[in-house]
């Protein structure tokens, strides 16, 4: 009989960058479409618990961004369970509050906990050039960082408010026993991406925030078309390659994620493994 440690709690469907254009040729949507619906299946088939999507759903361009909206939504909502969205920086190309509307959500930061594991959503456009900052320190985090066009202005950070909720979060669920999974669009470890996609602007802040908590296990994020993985003082980073860059890395088109006791387990659409990863 199999050992406690060894049952999944949890098992997720997890897909990023999906990049949903309206421009495409007719026949290069359908396939776009086509493939995504094969990732709707194989999560069926795998009988995951929810699905997480990571941010970038959409091209976002000025003519079709509504358009590309209702179509990867009419997919993505086929699927009979909660979906668990992230806003991405290609996602607000619509407003936040049209985004939030469509997602069901109060914020665009937000938790939840399923069967012991606390997942955290942080919103990485939360101070961005898209957005007026809430207080006079985020007014100083976007001029400080808008001052260095290198770390691109479709990268954003995480405000003082939300950063003071991130901590709230972290010590309740300390105080539950609870295991942590933090979620975000961006990339927070330099090693995990490029200079040409960019990453949290305040990530050196966030990630040794997140260090700061031994309840936080691992943190996935997408952004960086290609994939990446580091672990940083005991925190497993995670970055999923892209949906839309599928034909370049057909190993990775969408995954499911699974949650032991003691691992992290992540598989690609044909369930071969990609990740396993032992919490510290």
């Amino acid at each position: 009989m199999a050992s406690s440690c060894n049952h999944t709690l949890i098992r997720f469907g997890i897909i990023t960058d999906i990049h949903f254009s309206a421009e495409n040729e007719p026949a290069a949507a359908a396939k776009t479409a086509a493939d995504l619906s094969a990732c709707l299946e194989c999560w069926q088939r795998n009988k995951v618990d929810f699905l997480m999507q990571l941010g970038d759903q959409i091209m976002g361009s000025d003519r079709h961004k509504e358009e590309e909206f209702r179509q990867v939504s009419s997919i993505l909502n086929t699927f009979p369970g909660t979906i668990y969205h992230v806003l991405g920086n290609h996602c607000l190309a619509l407003t936040r509050q049209e985004l939030m509307t469509a997602f069901g959500l109060q914020t665009p930061f937000y938790a939840f906990t399923i069967r012991g594991f606390r997942f955290i959503v942080l919103d990485g456009m939360d101070v961005s050039a898209l957005r007026i900052p809430e207080t006079s320190e985020d007014c100083q985090t976007l001029a400080f960082f808008r001052a260095r066009p290198e770390l691109h202005d479709y990268c954003g950070a995480v405000g003082v408010q939300q950063q003071s909720w991130l901590k709230r979060e972290l010590e309740e669920a300390k105080s539950a026993g609870e295991r942590v999974i933090v979620v975000c669009h961006f990339p927070l470890l330099p090693e995990t991406t490029d200079p040409k996609h960019g990453l949290l602007w305040n990530h050196r802040e966030i990630a040794e925030l997140l260090a700061s908590s031994p309840a936080v296990k691992a943190c996935l994020s997408g952004h960086y078309h290609y994939g990446g993985y580091a672990l940083h003082k005991g925190i497993h980073f995670v970055v999923l390659p892209a949906f839309v860059n599928r034909h370049e890395h057909p190993d990775f088109t969408c995954g499911t994620v699974e949650l032991l006791e003691e691992r992290m387990v992540i598989r690609n659409q044909h369930h071969e493994m990609l990740y396993d990863l032992t919490f510290h």
